[in-house]
């Protein structure tokens, strides 16, 4: 049975010592807030912080993420009630890798600089593993969980390890060379049996994976011909490069993630496995919460979030942002803006003279005009933006 969906969302709680608390529901959050005993704290998330403190605080969370390359599935599930109090979507950061190729580039630029020269020194430096492109992603998402844990009472983690092996128990097979034989049998260009061999249709030196999608079975002479060129294979194989970010750091991302308390990791099947048996649509927020499930039912409480991890270090004087505040916006603000009618929500892009530009959900330079804009948050680290 699918889980229902509810469309308010939950109201996080914290006492008057910083301790989180269970979400409570908005009505009894607004009845806090006008009688006094509590006041806003935080604005995405929605957080109230009361004016006491509670002694033996009951109840827990546990926070579930579907790691990825790209985006990041991350819920937060109450798995006593079964009631999935947040999830979202952390969007990484895409640019680490451009951003120190540059840095590379100028370093050596004036170190090979005829007016001030000096010797290399980059051998006196030790390797850090793994590497600061991958390994600023993994923190990303520690920063995620350490933000939501201010507010929320987390007790441990769910997460979904991205792997290259094969343990898709759907092929038979022990390994892989019997999944790709049990699955073709014979060659997959004349139809032989004889002097099967497998073929990786990307090969590895140039990031191919070693998995049954990214191998065929051809026989001895197809196998020579297509490596010739004298035949042409219409298959098309599975990369390793889009995993490459996600697979390296798993060792540093559980490390990060045993702070939060026990750690239990699966795999892509068996999440598939588990969304299928709720019924969920295909999605990273969907992933995440389908991790583990509880024998409760599911009840989804608010919208889902798109999270951007902001650059903590910033650029004095940069020259492509000479603006930094017009008509009351600046970047990064979480906004709710009407545009033909339509409500989006969104953070800020881009500030022009007549309109702003902002990401959204389903269009990353969606404009709109200042009067048509409310601020809704100012995020410090981390920008939430609902995506109702």
């Amino acid at each position: 049975m699918a889980p229902t969906s509810v469309g308010y969302p939950k109201v996080f709680v914290v006492d008057a010592e910083g301790k989180p608390l269970l979400p409570c529901h908005p009505a009894r959050a607004r009845k806090l807030l006008k009688s006094g005993k509590a006041e806003v704290l935080r604005g995405s998330p929605f957080a109230i912080k009361l004016k006491q403190a509670v002694e033996n605080p009951v109840g827990s969370l546990r926070a579930k993420v579907d790691d990825g390359s790209k985006w990041v599935g991350i819920a937060l599930v109450n798995e006593f009630t079964g009631e999935v109090v947040f999830r979202g979507v952390l969007v990484q950061r895409g640019d680490v890798v451009r951003l120190l190729t540059l840095r590379r580039e100028y370093r050596r630029n004036r170190r090979y600089r005829v007016v001030r020269h000096r010797e290399c020194r980059n051998q006196n430096r030790k390797q850090v593993v793994p590497f600061p492109s991958i390994r600023q992603k993994k923190e990303a998402i520690y920063r995620v969980l350490a933000d939501l844990a201010k507010i929320a009472p987390i007790s441990g983690v769910d997460v979904e390890l991205v792997s290259v092996g094969v343990k898709n128990p759907a092929l038979p097979g022990r390994d892989t060379r019997e999944k790709v034989l049990n699955r073709d049998g014979a060659c997959v260009l004349c139809g032989s049996t004889e002097k099967l061999q497998r073929h990786h249709l990307v090969p590895r030196a140039k990031g191919g994976t070693d998995t049954p999608e990214n191998q065929v079975l051809l026989c001895a002479e197809c196998h020579r011909k297509l490596h010739s060129g004298e035949v042409v294979s219409s298959r098309k194989g599975k990369t390793f490069a889009w995993r490459a970010h996600a697979v390296l750091g798993k060792a540093y991302l559980l490390a990060l993630l045993s702070c939060f308390g026990e750690v239990r990791a699966c795999e892509g099947w068996q999440t598939e496995k588990w969304r299928e048996g709720l019924g969920l649509a295909k999605s990273h927020a969907n992933d995440a919460l389908s991790l583990f499930p509880p024998e409760r039912l599911l009840k989804i409480f608010g919208p889902e979030h798109l999270i951007y991890p902001l650059r903590r270090r910033r650029w004095e004087d940069n020259p492509t942002k000479t603006c930094e505040e017009r008509n009351g916006f600046r970047h990064w603000d979480v906004v709710r803006a009407v545009r033909a009618g339509k409500v989006v929500f969104g953070c800020v892009r881009s500030l022009k003279a007549r309109a702003m530009t902002l990401r959204t959900a389903g269009d990353g330079n969606f404009e709109v005009s200042y009067s048509k804009a409310k601020l809704l948050h100012r995020p410090r680290g981390l920008a939430y933006v609902p995506v109702w």
